[in-house]
């Protein structure tokens, strides 16, 4: 596995371990590779500062706008979860997530969390706030 490969791959495990165990979502901030992904999105997307910390904190946001949503992909896209076209990467999200979880679990939250929209962005969103929900159904 490339460097690069597995710097996407720690990043992605980092998240969702921060997703599923609780830990703080201000500590995986501090990550460079992250750091330098949230700035790059923050000015790709347009997104408020604010509303990217609400994101990073797993915060509920009534009515995300369009610069909320394209912040969410152009992060899964970083992490290449979404390809170029913003196609989610099913198999890339079961086989990291299989490395916290048992298999089954992560096929099906990964089914429940496959949902496609008009767009790459509210596609990315869609998924990131399924597994959001569901995060106390996540622990073991």
């Amino acid at each position: 596995m490339t460097s690069f490969r597995m710097v996407n791959v720690t990043i992605f495990l980092l998240l969702l371990f921060c997703l599923m165990s609780g830990v703080h979502p201000q500590e995986l901030a501090k990550v460079p590779e992250i750091k330098g992904y949230e700035l790059h999105c923050i000015e790709a997307s347009g997104v408020t500062e604010s509303s990217a910390k609400k994101l990073r904190n797993g915060d509920d946001i009534a009515n995300p706008d369009q610069s909320i949503k394209c912040y969410v992909q152009c992060f899964f896209s970083k992490l290449r979860l979404m390809n170029e076209k913003g196609v989610v990467q099913k198999d890339k999200v079961i086989s990291f997530m299989t490395l916290l979880m048992p298999e089954d679990q992560a096929k099906k939250l990964a089914d429940k969390c496959d949902l496609r929209r008009t767009n790459p962005c509210d596609t990315a969103y869609a998924m990131y706030d399924c597994y959001r929900q569901n995060k106390a159904k996540l622990v073991l």
